[in-house]
This record gives C-alpha cells, sequence and structure tokens, in this order.
C-alpha cells in the first residue's frame, strides 16, 4: 500500500477519533444543566451567611435530577436546569435559575405531581430544545405551554375550573353559551354535525395544522405551538379546514379566544376526571341556566308518550333552547307549536340551513334576534314528529333516576362464553356475521387481551359506565356517528353479536382498575428472536442439500476417471 495513502487514513481515523471526543466532552462534560448547576452552586455560595450554609453549598452535587411520579406515568427531568424551583430566595433571578412564581407548590407536591402535568413538555429530555418541544418540524406530542394556557392543565386532576383558572372559567361558559354543544360532542354530550372535540387538546400535529396561508403567522404567535395555532384558526376562521365546513364564523374579542382556547386545550385524554356535561351557572346577561347533566341519559329511566322525544331533544337541542327556562343561543321553545304552522315547524327542525338559504322572512326575523345559525342534526321525520309530540305535552315526560347502579339492580354478570365471544368480535378473530368491520379498526378497549387498538374514534373501556346496558346497545344497533354509520350501512350487527359485545364492554369497564396490560413489546422481541430461528433452522435444513463440491472439481474427477479408463 501507497505510504501516502496509509497517512491519509491515519489522520483521517485522528480527526474522527478527536471529534468522537470533543462530542463525548460535550454531552458529559459541558451539558446545559451542569452549567446551571454550577451556576447556582456559585449562587448559593454567595449567599451563604453561615458556617453551615457555607458547607451546605460546597457539597452541592452536579448530577442529572428528576422527578418520578409512576402515578402519573411521568419522568421529569426538568428540575435538572430548574434546579431552584422551590428556592424563594431565587425570586429575582432569570430562568431556568428562578422559583417557581406564585403560591402553587405550597399547595401541590413538585414530587408527587412534577413539572409536565401542568406545564406540558418532553419531561425526559436533557436538553432545552427537546425539553420544551416547540416547533412544526418535529411533531413535538406535548409543546410546552405558556402564560394563560397552562390554565388548561389544572382540570387534568381538578374535575372543574377554579378560581385560579379564569380563562378556563370563561371558555367553557362561552362554550355554553354559543351554543357550541349543538354541532360538537364533549363526552357523551352534544350533538355530531362537528367532530368531537373530547380529545381536541391531544389533536394529532401532521393532521391538525394551520393551512399554509396561516401557518407560519400563527406558528409565530404562538411559540411553535401547532396545536395551539391550528385551536385559533378553527374558531377566528373556521372556514379555512374545511372548506365545506357549515360551521359560521362568530366575532369574538381577542380575550374570548384565548379562552376558549383555554378550555378546549383542557380537552385531552390526559384529564383524570372529564367534566362532560354542561356547566350549571346562570349569567346576568341572558339568565339563562345551563342544566348539569353527567349522567347518560341510558342511567334514568324516560317513560310517558313523549319519552322518545324528550331524549332527541336531550340529545339534539338542548344546547340552544329550553321549554320554559327562557331564551338560550336560541329561543325558549315554550308553546312553540302554537305560535307556529306545523309543516313549517316540521320543515325548519329537519332542515334550518336549506331554510336559511332560502331566506324564508320567519326564520330572517328570528335571526335578527338570535344570530346564531340553526344546522342540520340529521333528524328523520319520525324524529321530528316525536319532538313535536314532545313541544307540544312536555309535561307527559317522566324522568327517574335508574337504580342500576344499585347492588339490589347491578346488571348480571354475563356468562364467560358470551364475553369471550364479544372479544373476538372486537378484535376481529371473529368476524361479524354481515361482514362490517371490527370495532378494534377504529376503537381500544384497555385490556390484557388486546394487542393495540385504532385511534380514529373514542376510546370505549368506561363506556358501558358512562352509557348503561340500554345505551351501548342502542349505539350498536343504530350507530348515530356518521363514520360508524357509513361503516355499517348495509351490515347491520345480528342481536347476539350486539349481546355479546356489551357483555364484553361491561366485563371490559368493570376491570377496568384491575387490568395488567401485556408487555407487547418484550412479546415482539420474543417473536422476533423466535422467527429468527426458525428461518436460521429453515436455511439449514434447506442448505443440507445443496451442492457442496465446486463444478472444477467435478470437472477434474470427471476428467481423471476418462483417463484411467474407467
Amino acid at each position: 500500500m501507497n505510504r501516502y495513502f496509509k497517512w491519509i487514513i491515519i489522520a483521517a481515523s485522528a480527526v474522527i477519533v478527536l471529534f468522537l471526543a470533543m462530542e463525548a466532552m460535550r454531552e458529559n462534560l459541558n451539558t446545559d444543566w451542569q452549567r446551571y448547576q454550577n451556576k447556582y452552586k456559585s449562587e448559593l455560595k454567595l449567599m451563604a451567611k453561615t458556617e453551615q450554609e457555607r458547607e451546605i453549598a460546597a457539597d452541592y452535587e452536579i448530577k442529572m435530577r428528576q422527578i418520578v411520579a409512576p402515578h402519573l406515568g411521568r419522568s421529569d427531568r426538568c428540575i435538572s436546569c430548574h434546579v431552584a424551583m422551590e428556592d424563594s430566595r431565587m425570586v429575582d433571578m432569570e430562568h431556568p435559575l428562578k422559583s417557581h412564581p406564585g403560591d402553587y407548590l405550597d399547595k401541590h407536591d413538585m414530587n408527587f405531581v412534577g413539572c409536565t402535568s401542568c406545564h406540558d413538555g418532553q419531561g425526559r429530555a436533557i436538553t432545552a430544545e427537546a425539553a420544551h418541544a416547540r416547533g412544526s418540524e418535529h411533531f413535538w406530542e406535548k409543546p410546552l405551554l405558556d402564560g394563560s394556557f397552562i390554565e388548561s392543565t389544572c382540570t387534568r386532576c381538578h374535575a372543574s375550573g377554579l378560581d385560579q383558572s379564569p380563562h378556563y372559567n370563561l371558555g367553557k361558559q362561552l362554550f355554553n353559551q354559543k351554543g357550541c354543544f349543538a354541532c360538537h360532542s364533549v363526552g357523551d354530550v352534544g350533538g355530531v354535525k362537528g367532530p368531537a372535540l373530547s380529545d381536541i387538546g391531544d389533536a394529532s400535529f401532521h393532521v391538525k395544522m394551520p393551512t399554509h396561508e396561516n401557518r407560519e403567522r400563527l406558528l409565530d404567535k404562538f411559540n411553535q405551538n401547532v396545536n395551539l395555532a391550528y385551536i385559533y384558526e378553527a374558531i377566528t376562521e373556521p372556514a379555512a379546514q374545511p372548506e365545506e365546513t357549515e360551521m359560521q364564523k362568530v366575532e369574538f374579542l381577542e380575550d374570548e379566544v384565548t379562552a376558549l382556547m383555554v378550555y378546549l386545550k383542557s380537552l385531552s385524554s390526559d384529564r383524570r376526571m372529564m367534566d362532560v356535561g354542561v356547566a350549571d351557572s346562570r349569567t346576568a346577561e341572558t339568565g339563562v341556566v345551563l342544566p348539569v347533566q353527567t349522567k347518560a341519559l341510558s342511567s334514568a329511566k324516560v317513560s310517558g308518550g313523549a319519552a322518545k322525544g324528550y331524549l332527541l331533544f336531550q340529545k339534539n337541542c338542548i344546547a340552544c333552547h329550553t321549554i320554559g327556562g327562557g331564551d338560550r343561543v336560541g329561543p325558549d321553545l315554550k308553546g312553540v307549536t302554537e305560535r307556529r304552522e306545523g309543516e313549517w315547524l316540521k320543515k325548519f327542525i329537519q332542515y334550518p340551513t336549506d331554510m336559511i338559504n332560502a331566506k324564508d322572512p320567519i326564520v330572517m326575523d328570528l335571526m335578527k334576534k338570535y344570530p346564531t345559525p340553526m344546522v342540520n342534526m340529521g333528524l328523520s321525520e319520525e324524529d321530528v314528529e316525536e319532538i313535536l309530540k314532545y313541544l307540544r305535552n312536555p309535561e307527559d315526560v317522566e324522568v327517574e333516576e335508574s337504580v342500576a347502579t344499585t347492588p339490589e339492580s347491578a346488571s348480571k354478570i354475563a356468562p364467560r362464553a358470551q364475553i369471550n365471544k364479544g372479544l373476538d368480535l372486537f378484535r376481529g378473530k371473529q368476524r361479524f356475521l354481515n361482514g362490517g368491520p371490527s370495532c378494534m379498526v377504529c376503537h381500544h378497549v384497555r385490556n390484557a387481551s388486546l394487542f393495540g387498538g385504532g385511534s380514529l374514534a373514542k376510546e370505549v373501556t368506561t363506556s358501558y359506565s358512562r352509557l348503561g346496558d340500554a345505551g351501548v346497545k342502542g349505539i350498536l344497533k343504530n350507530p348515530p356517528f356518521p363514520l360508524m354509520k357509513e361503516a355499517y350501512n348495509g351490515k347491520p350487527l345480528t342481536e347476539d353479536e350486539v349481546d355479546a359485545l356489551t357483555a364484553f364492554l361491561q366485563e371490559s369497564d368493570r376491570e377496568e382498575g384491575n387490568q395488567s396490560p401485556r408487555d407487547h413489546k418484550k412479546i415482539m422481541v420474543l417473536a422476533g428472536v423466535a422467527g429468527l430461528v426458525f428461518l436460521f433452522l429453515l436455511l439449514a435444513v434447506a442448505g443440507a442439500r445443496r451442492k457442496k463440491d465446486s463444478v472444477n472439481k467435478n470437472l477434474f474427477n470427471r476428467q481423471k476417471k476418462s483417463e484411467d479408463g474407467i
């Protein structure tokens, strides 16, 4: 080998080793968190006034620090940089050596709740860029929250708004008053005309992003938080996406938009106590009482000639209208069947958008007083008749809290064979008789017997306790959700399949707190190793019959035999 080429290789190797050594030093001996801790140690020495304080400062150890909260599934290393969080003497310092503002740490044990429970961010990261998790190019799941948006995380532990969360409280009030429930659902309450908002605070970044025209401006406005930028655009420019939306633009003050964003950002799968009802509050401006509905209607016993109409009204109309409770987003409907002609009412209830587009004079007069337009709710003619029956005679309904939750009348546990059949149907091991897709394509259930699940629709682990037996069966028999309705159009479930799925969901709900999900990572690793071993064995068996001698050797042997006269 040419000696000059050898020297080139030696020099290149030396440069590579030098760069690796420098990078190792940068990562291990000169990190940001080490510099901050050294700075804090210097501050401790300067502030020390007694011998004991000087000893404490001298003994302060420079090391990786973290808070582990297994009950919340969090490991936060934020305090490796923010080392002075609980040191009130550092209140005037700059971040990250600044003590936590306010008295929050007096009421919250930081070692119990951690940091990302309130602030989001990537708790396990050890660099500022990764920990703050900002920037659309990375698709960070939980970018750091600033300012009033931190209020959106309070409901992860607290069931409702607090005095310390005024933006959240106002946002929730606006969501109720503006009739957003008419089209959007939160939990089990609300309409189905628009998308469900229960997990809007977790909207996937690479799917839910502002439009290209607004992206750069809104990302700069919200410190590169893609989720907040998307929610802001959805509120202020509803026609931006999708273009065929029926949502009308509502003029809000900037503070009101921020409040709505805080409330919507709080709607997350991280919430430990999901508030699925309408706030029970009376506002001075409207005098409206918004009823609390914390249980699904299936948990109440509804009887009377107008019972079906009552249930339809509660599902589709209650967000905007009352019967005798005063105006809400729309007018009070008490006596409406006497004020309006029957055919007009039927048409307006079933096809309000068509009548608005046709500029019906009565509708135009109503919109002068109630500017929020009514939208089509997908009601059938039969549904409209039932609603009208309820509007004519709302007293013909008796609502009695079900005693199904008491021990005396608790639902019986289904046979194990029926539960197992429901499990097989849910995960697709057994096909539905009429060819519908398995539930697992769209839904997930926290169950040790299941391997993953879909995220297109709501997780249904606790659906049985929320909806009750009748509610679950009603949805399975007559899907009310657009995607589900389309998926099972012409492919209805049989009665036996409905019973089996209901039994499985009841079992999953009851055992939800006792589940010990399998470690699928270990299973996948073991399966991969087993598959690799099997492949090697298969190759060994197949290779045992391969040709082992070279062609040249065979030719030589034949030639030699020919020469020897054999």
